[in-house]
């Protein structure tokens, strides 16, 4: 009798997507969070729990892979400023500007044209950066 050979169920790539958001999103809220979690809204200056903060980006993730996980894209927001306000991008521009040079907007535009195709190997190893990064965070608290 022949062994029928089952072919390994892989997850589809939306898995390690949303599991890298969550992680990346965690890691941008709390990087510069105080020794109590609470963090400052790029755009207003509320000052929030990291928990209650959101993942803003200035060119928005639907722009693309490109600048969807890129760090000098994204900054903590508070829900008013990234949903009601839709980013508050003059605000964002600014200090963009102020903290990363006169070209970082236009870096930024100009990296949202590439076109970027992760795949499970990309996933899980920006997996393991973040997971990391956020451990080295816990350890420092």
């Amino acid at each position: 009798m022949k062994k029928k050979l089952t072919k390994k169920k892989t997850k589809p790539l939306s898995y390690y997507k949303k599991k890298l958001d969550k992680l990346f999103s965690e890691y941008i809220r709390r990087k510069d969070a105080d020794e109590d979690g609470y963090n400052h809204c790029y755009t207003c200056g509320a000052r929030h729990h990291w928990k209650t903060l959101q993942n803003g980006h200035y060119v928005r993730r639907s722009a693309g892979l490109s600048v969807y996980f890129l760090e000098e894209n994204c900054r903590p927001q508070c829900f008013a400023c990234n949903i009601w306000k839709q980013g508050a991008t003059d605000e964002y521009a600014l200090r963009l500007q102020k903290e990363c040079g006169e070209d970082i907007l236009q870096r930024l535009n100009l990296k949202k044209q590439e076109i970027v195709k992760y795949y499970v190997g990309d996933y899980e190893r920006l997996i393991e950066e973040y997971t990391e990064k956020i451990r080295l965070l816990d350890a420092q608290n």
